[in-house]
């Protein structure tokens, strides 16, 4: 069971800013989240929300999901981007904020329930409402700067008083995928007992680049069952320009046929695509065998031809950008790819 206490990296300008930061999404997981917010201390009155502050994760009321120690294995989950606030960050006292962070846990990190314990802070994220710096860096502005500590905080603590030195995974979409090259980064690189408790990371969503592997001395998976290795793409028709997600640099594996080369999987090896209404998590359809997969060698998108008149929302992205159904389409495969490499990871123990 799990609680729910209430790049050259990306140089873009606002309106793209905006379009990356689109994390109301319409697409994927189980149920079994509760809210027990109600249980937690009321620190409504407080200014969480100035930089200054320092979220204490020692907390409940800061955690979207703590779970019972259930599994052998723990996932540490950052959520993108859900908050519209015209402040420029998410304000995680506010319970509007908070649900729709909710909402996005039960669409995506359900992925990961049936194998794993997973964790995840409310974290004070850089909102769609966000004014860009000067040098048009996303990843310059205080409000990144400021989520992404909030996630380093909340992972030192998970680490040092909840992980009981378990084995974990790292995982995330769009700017949680953000949050977490930075975690890697600053926590992997010199760190070897660390890396070696990581069974995988699954930064989906954004682009990993050979010198964000380098300074946290990992490598791209390659396989459906390496462990302590990067999984990430980014998803999108075969005619599609392609979103601010994807830059150059990046690494991709297809996550029906786990090769990191051209080879075609067709829709027959898509064990299911899981769609929710992710501002609420309300589970809407699931399909079998929904879309094919392939990955482009020059761009390194992953590219999909979904079904014949299917009609999707895809917000404010241009033709064909489907980040919003990056967990979604391929639910099933990335689920079950989860216990594969959880397996194979304590068999080599």
């Amino acid at each position: 069971m799990i609680i729910h206490n209430t790049k050259k990296r990306i140089s873009i300008v606002s309106l793209a800013l905006t379009v990356i930061l689109s994390g109301l999404v319409i697409v994927s997981g189980c149920t079994g989240f509760e809210d027990s917010s109600q249980n937690s201390t009321d620190i409504s009155n407080l200014d969480v929300n100035s930089a200054p502050y320092e979220i204490d994760y020692s907390d409940s009321y800061n955690w979207l999901s703590l779970p019972e120690i259930e599994k052998q294995v723990d996932v540490f989950y950052v959520y993108p981007t859900v908050s519209n606030n015209e402040s420029g960050y998410m304000l995680i006292t506010d319970d509007t904020d908070r649900a729709l962070a909710q909402g996005i846990l039960k669409a995506q990190a359900s992925v990961y329930e049936s194998d794993a314990n997973v964790f995840a802070p409310y974290y004070r994220q850089m909102s769609t409402g966000v004014s860009m710096t000067q040098s048009g860096l996303a990843t310059d502005t205080d409000e990144f700067k400021r989520g992404a500590e909030d996630v380093l905080t909340a992972f030192d603590y998970y680490i040092e008083n909840l992980n009981d030195n378990r084995p974990f995974i790292l995982a995330g979409h769009s700017q949680g995928t953000m949050a977490l090259i930075e975690l890697i980064k600053k926590r992997f690189g010199d760190d070897e007992a660390l890396k070696n408790r990581l069974v995988a990371a699954y930064l989906i969503g954004y682009t990993v680049t050979d010198d964000d592997l380098n300074k946290a001395n990992l490598t791209p998976a390659i396989s459906s069952d390496d462990t302590g290795v990067v999984i990430t793409y980014n998803t999108q028709s075969p005619t599609s320009e392609g979103g601010p997600m994807l830059m150059e640099g990046a690494h991709c594996i297809n996550p029906l046929n786990w090769k990191t080369d051209s080879t075609y999987a067709s829709a027959s090896e898509n064990l299911g695509a899981r769609f929710y209404d992710d501002s609420t998590g309300e589970f809407l359809r699931e399909v079998a065998n929904y879309s094919d997969a392939k990955i482009n060698p020059d761009t390194k998108a992953l590219e999909t031809t979904i079904p014949k008149g299917e009609q999707l929302d895809i917000g404010p992205y241009t033709e064909g950008v489907y980040h919003r159904y990056d967990y979604a389409f391929w639910y099933r495969n990335l689920e079950q790819n989860v216990g594969v490499r959880i397996a194979a990871y304590l068999a080599n123990q």
